[in-house]
């Protein structure tokens, strides 16, 4: 872990320097402070207020909801053609200012910025679609800023009253030193008539008109400032109720922005849907066809076999009729022989009534079989022929139906097209979003917080189990999808009805989301390290809600530290090419019952040697005694994060078999050296696993379980009080009052990127639990932090 304390700056706009000044007096330093730590980054150079003599004519210069959306004056391509910069090169572009810059400098500065911003803003209208703003959050901001100036506009009329009374009573005591210096001057005209008797009391009387004189001559010049004060503080309040219009004007311009964006999305959504809903016809089309065309090929193959068989049996028909042929032309010829004996018997004039009936037997016989068999023949012929007829009209429908399905295949590879292109840019304007949105937290100052609700197990959803009903909700439209989450928790047994809770973050993961969807949304944080930032993610929620899973995963689904890692020495590869090397260190230790341990040190420290975490005044960490050891691929660090976790204090209780007992910190430090550029940066990657909150009657912890636990919850009752005090901006955060806030200082108030996840149960059993846990992420959504800061210098 690395950084240090940095104050927190107001995310109001400033005032324009010239409405700002000395103090007036000092109980308007508290005011003048406030005024002098409130930034005018987020309003744009075009829309800011404008200084007059009235109110009204500050109104009246307000920019207009038509004015914000106007063209800008150079295009995003223009500025990208003359500057060289990319879009991630403008949107990750940080602004310097020396020390002592003064507000005027620092807005002239930022000029060109705002207007490249503007144009990319205009670009990503005209071209990609602009990515969906928190248009709630603009809501709430703009009340802020309205509820801040009010506050201001009270603290000035206060002020103006306090220093009316100031200049009232100066002016009494003007005029009690005016009648005094006039009865001095009687006094004087009256010694003067007596002088040669008292010489001594006018020198006396002299004196004390020089210093009546002196008095009123100080009153006066105090009056004077006093006015001039007055006057200043007069256009302080003009000027702000110019600011205040011109915010409302810009409020209103993003307002309409946003649903314009929201417009764009909307319909790219449903542009997506139609063609998914085409896509899902014509494949249903398409298998319909398929199915179709097996059966007609089916169809056609049957035909085929019946008509090879018809064949064959024509084929024996064949030689039947060519054997009854030749036994027709033998009975012929047996029949001619016959007639011939029979005219030979008739002529020699001997008849054999035997023979001649034999011989017409055989005759009818014959002539019989010759009659089936040209029968049989013509049948056959005729199914032949409506073989034939069948298996044209089979091939001629089967080219048919292949036609049509290679038809829709064309038209199915083209929506299917149209689909991944759809898919590419909403995936190309959720880029956009993200990186957006990420830069508007991080000018927040915000910690992220993104939640997630792992899935229900077999026992909780089976009925001996457990009650097996879900808690959680989340919304489907709108808004809030992706964002927003529903927590019921069930009634009490005193007759409480169930109460719905609704909590809105930066991103929410229901059950059915994968590591990889997981890590996908953190990945350009995790980039902020090897670009010079310190970065911290931890997981927070109730034993058994899956944060050592999300942070380490098993073998099939990695979690975010293997991914993370890998992402990392990738990256490093990447960069490479552009003349960067790196050196990376990590390391891993764990706070158990309040106490560091080194979780890959060889051997343990001596008796009565305790690890000590030190923050030094450049922002940096250091562990006493903690082991470092070189990187260089990701098979390094999965081989320390085996053998850190073989050391890792688990224990089994009976809300979990495998609960952590200790807080895990892994962390990475990245040194970055580039030899053309001279340039040097060093970023910190922390992630940090906590231990679970229990209740100690539930999870039936004794003995050394129920100490373990002792120590979890108050540890984790510490950071809750760290994170209150910083919601509400308290002079005094108490880091000291356990081990583990001390060692995340830097990551709650320092300039590091930082994002909790927030890991709850599904079901109803564990619902009050949950609640607290969102609760608990609310607030530290909610804490200011101030803008991460770049450690980059030159060698």
């Amino acid at each position: 872990m690395d950084g240090q304390v940095t104050r927190r700056e107001s995310r109001i706009p400033k005032l324009p320097p010239a409405a700002t000044g000395r103090p007036l007096a000092e109980k308007s330093n508290v005011m003048e402070r406030k005024r002098r730590g409130a930034p005018l980054d987020g309003i744009p150079e075009a829309k800011r207020a404008v200084r007059g003599v009235s109110a009204s004519s500050a109104a009246a210069a307000a920019p207009t909801a038509a004015d914000a959306a106007a063209k800008p004056e150079e295009s995003w391509e223009d500025i990208a053609e003359r500057t060289g910069m990319s879009v991630e090169d403008l949107l990750t572009k940080k602004l310097t200012f020396k020390k002592g810059t003064l507000p005027a400098k620092k807005l002239e500065e930022m000029g060109p910025m705002i207007k490249e911003l503007k144009a990319l803003g205009w670009h990503v209208l005209q071209g990609k679609g602009k990515a969906d703003m928190d248009a709630k959050q603009w809501e709430q901001d703009a009340a802020e800023k309205q509820q801040r100036i009010a506050e201001l506009e009270a603290e000035l009329s206060k002020l103006q009253q306090e220093l009316q009374q100031q200049i009232n009573s100066h002016e009494a005591a003007m005029k009690q030193a005016e009648a005094r210096a006039v009865q001095l001057q009687q006094q004087l005209a009256e010694a003067e008539s007596r002088v040669a008797a008292g010489g001594e009391e006018v020198a006396g009387l002299q004196k004390q008109l020089e210093g009546v004189q002196a008095e009123l001559e100080k009153t006066a010049a105090s009056l004077a400032e006093k006015e001039a004060k007055v006057k200043e503080m007069e256009d302080v309040v003009r000027q702000s109720q110019a600011y205040a219009s011109t915010l409302q004007a810009y409020n209103t311009s993003l307002q309409g922005d946003v649903q314009m964006e929201k417009g764009r999305r909307d319909e790219l959504a449903r542009e997506k849907d139609a063609l998914q809903g085409q896509v899902a016809e014509l494949g249903g089309m398409v298998k319909s066809q398929e199915r179709l065309l097996e059966l007609e090929k089916e169809q056609c193959k049957k035909l085929r076999e019946e008509r090879e068989g018809a064949l064959r049996d024509l084929a024996v028909l064949r030689c039947d009729v060519e054997a009854g042929r030749s036994e027709r032309e033998r009975l012929a010829a047996e029949l001619k022989e016959a007639r011939e004996e029979l005219d030979k018997y008739k002529d020699a004039g001997g008849k054999s009534e035997e023979t001649l009936e034999a011989v017409k037997h055989s005759k009818a016989t014959l002539e019989a079989q010759l009659t089936s068999q040209r029968s049989l023949i013509n049948a056959m012929r005729q199914e032949l022929g409506s073989a034939k007829e069948q298996h044209a009209l089979a091939e001629s429908l089967a080219n048919s139906r292949e036609s049509q399905v290679k038809e829709l295949q064309a038209q199915l590879q083209g929506l299917q097209a149209s689909l991944a292109d759809a898919e590419r840019r909403v995936y190309e304007s959720e880029l956009i979003r993200r990186k957006l949105h990420n830069t508007i937290q991080e000018l927040k100052g915000n910690i992220r917080v993104f939640a997630r609700v792992r899935p229900p197990s077999s026992s909780e959803m089976s009925a001996d189990g457990g009650s097996g009903a879900l808690a959680t909700e989340f919304p489907n439209s709108g808004e809030l999808l992706g964002r927003g989450l529903d927590i019921t928790v069930p009634g009490s047994l005193t007759g409480q009805a169930p109460q719905r809770h609704s909590f809105a973050f930066d991103k929410v993961f229901g059950p059915a989301a994968g590591q990889g969807a997981v890590f996908e949304e953190i990945s350009e944080l995790i980039q902020s390290a090897l670009d010079g930032h310190k970065v911290c993610i931890f997981a927070y929620g109730q034993t058994g809600s899956g944060k050592t899973y999300t942070m380490f995963g098993n073998d099939d689904n990695r979690g975010i530290i293997p991914r993370a890692m890998a992402q990392v020495f990738e990256s490093s590869r990447s960069l490479g090419k552009q003349g960067w090397r790196f050196a990376m260190q990590a390391s891993m230790l764990e706070i158990y019952n309040e106490d560091y341990k080194d979780l890959l040190a060889r051997k343990k420290l001596p008796d009565g040697r305790s690890h000590k975490v030190v923050h030094d005044t450049n922002g940096g960490t250091s562990v006493s005694d903690l082991t470092l050891i070189d990187v260089n691929t990701p098979q390094d660090v999965e081989e320390l994060l085996s053998r850190a976790m073989e050391k890792r204090s688990v224990g089994c209780t009976q809300l979990n078999e495998q609960s952590s007992r200790s807080h895990a910190v892994f962390t990475l430090r990245i040194e970055g050296t580039n030899d053309s550029s001279k340039l040097k940066v060093s970023g910190v990657l922390n992630l940090i696993d906590l231990a679970g909150s229990e209740r100690v009657k539930e999870s039936g912890a004794t003995g050394q379980r129920l100490k373990e636990a002792q120590a979890i919850n108050k540890s984790l009752s510490a950071l809750g009080d760290v994170i209150v005090s910083l919601a509400n901006k308290e002079s005094h955060i108490p880091y000291r009052n356990s081990k583990l806030t001390w060692l995340l200082q830097p990551c709650l108030g320092g300039d590091a990127k930082t994002l909790m996840f927030v890991n709850i149960s599904p079901t109803s059993d564990f619902a009050p639990e949950s609640l607290c846990s969102l609760r608990f992420a609310a607030k530290v959504n909610a804490c200011e932090i101030g803008v991460a800061r770049r450690n980059v210098r030159t060698t």
